[in-house]
Formats: C-alpha cells, sequence, structure tokens
C-alpha cells in the first residue's frame, strides 16, 4: 500500500481514469447535426429560380419590358447589378459572414483552436458581399487597361482580377488549414465554385463579347451560368460552419465537434 491505495505491483488491477482539464469538447458524433443539407438545398434553390427567371424573362418572353432597358431586365436580370440577384447573393454572403463568426464565437469559448483563422473567413465573406452589393471588382478597370488592351481582353478589369483570385484563394487555403475539419469541404469546394463563375466564365464571356456576341445566346447563357455558379459558390460557403457545429443536452446548447 502506498498512501492508503494498492500500488500497481501489489496484484491489484488498477483503473486509469482519464481527467480532461478545461471545457468538453463535441466528438463528431456527439449531439443532433444542424440542418446544414436542407439549407443548401434552399438556397440553391433560390439562387436557380432568380437565375431562371432571369434568363427565361429575357430571352423567352417577347416582351419590352424584360428585354433589355425595360424595367423588368433592370430588376431581375443577373447580369445587372443593384437588383434583386444582386441582394440576393449579397445576403447569403453576409448570412455565411455571421455564421461563420458564431463559429468563431464558439471556437473561443471552448477554448479551441482555429478561433482567428475562422474569423478571417468571415471578414473574406464579408468583402465579397461588399464587392457583390457595389461591384467593386468593375473599378479594377482602371488598373487593367494599363496593363492589356481592350482588343486583346475586352474585360480589362480581368488582367487584375485573375491574380487577385489566385491570391485570395491561396489565402483561403492557408486559412482553410486552421479552422474545424468539418469545415472545409464546403469552404473550399465553395470558393473553387464561386471564382470558376467569377473569373472563369467571365474570362469565356470576354472572349465572347470580343467576338462580338455581347447579347448573343451563349452569350447570355455563359453571364446567367457564371451567376449561378457564384450564387452556389456563395450557398456552400454560408451553410460550411454548420457543418461543425453540433446541439447538445437537453437544451439547445451548441458546441464544435472536434472531428
Amino acid at each position: 500500500m502506498v498512501g492508503g491505495l494498492p500500488s500497481a505491483g501489489a496484484g491489484t488491477r488498477t483503473t486509469r481514469v482519464l481527467r480532461m482539464d478545461g471545457p468538453a469538447v463535441s466528438p463528431a458524433g456527439d449531439g443532433r447535426v444542424l440542418p446544414w443539407r436542407q439549407l443548401l438545398a434552399a438556397l440553391v434553390a433560390v439562387s436557380a429560380a432568380l437565375t431562371l427567371t432571369s434568363y427565361v424573362t429575357l430571352e423567352l418572353v417577347d416582351h419590352r419590358f424584360f428585354q433589355v432597358g425595360g424595367g423588368g431586365h433592370a430588376y431581375l436580370n443577373v447580369g445587372v447589378e443593384g437588383n434583386i440577384p444582386t441582394w440576393w447573393s449579397a445576403s447569403v454572403l453576409v448570412a455565411g459572414a455571421t455564421v461563420t463568426v458564431m463559429l468563431a464565437w464558439l471556437l473561443r469559448s471552448q477554448r479551441l483552436a482555429g478561433v482567428w483563422p475562422t474569423a478571417a473567413i468571415a471578414a473574406l465573406l464579408l468583402a465579397f458581399s461588399l464587392d457583390e452589393l457595389v461591384a467593386l471588382h468593375e473599378h479594377l478597370h482602371r488598373v487593367g487597361r494599363l496593363l492589356v488592351s481592350a482588343e486583346t481582353l475586352p474585360f480589362v478589369w480581368l488582367a487584375v482580377g485573375i491574380p487577385l483570385a489566385l491570391g485570395v484563394g491561396v489565402v483561403a487555403v492557408l486559412l482553410a488549414r486552421r479552422v474545424p475539419a468539418a469545415v472545409r469541404p464546403l469552404l473550399l469546394g465553395g470558393l473553387a465554385v464561386f471564382f470558376t463563375g467569377a473569373v472563369g466564365l467571365e474570362l469565356v464571356g470576354s472572349q465572347l463579347h470580343g467576338d462580338g456576341g455581347v447579347q448573343s445566346p451563349a452569350a447570355v447563357a455563359v453571364y446567367h451560368l457564371e451567376e449561378l455558379l457564384e450564387m452556389t459558390g456563395a450557398a456552400l460557403m454560408a451553410v460550411a460552419p454548420l457543418r461543425a457545429v453540433r446541439v447538445t443536452g437537453p437544451g439547445t446548447t451548441l458546441r464544435v465537434a472536434v472531428s
């Protein structure tokens, strides 16, 4: 006996008790999963409906109200700034930033790693929403035209936009390595889809514009697909933080899953 307790060599089986100092955390399977799949489906459905409405009213409805310059075109067309689709895209990104801030707060309250990288992702989504709302990227043409000519690249802002998108992508990947693992697939997937539309298809649209097809069927289809991909990417990034959150206990306590 040592100190009133049997020693390890006294022939008595001992039980090892693990003690965890600090706040408890929820394993991946503990607690109820938030309905992120249903929310994602709803966001994508609304985005698809707005895109389809824009395309149908512009291309298939023979009424000048919906044609270029008409009131319907101004409010419904996804290629026009400051209208209903713009409001929707910006709102999804703001919601995503808000949810990501909530995740950062949960990480901080549970003393888990990744607080500041998660907060930085939230700031990135907020910057995307600001750009969507006020079209900051459209002003990049002032710098872009110093680098390329409109004959070479009709959408000259892409001369700056492409390197900028690559830089943002690298930063996002580095940040994603330090956020909860459950968040990464949707976050990085959403970012890839978002920039495929915002930069990749914009580059295709630029080529079509240079070929004189500003309102050709191909050009219209491309910019509608571009906007749909941007909205879908925004939706993926918006719901990504919810994959790491669990509802535990008899009430509605939120915890971050550790894996």
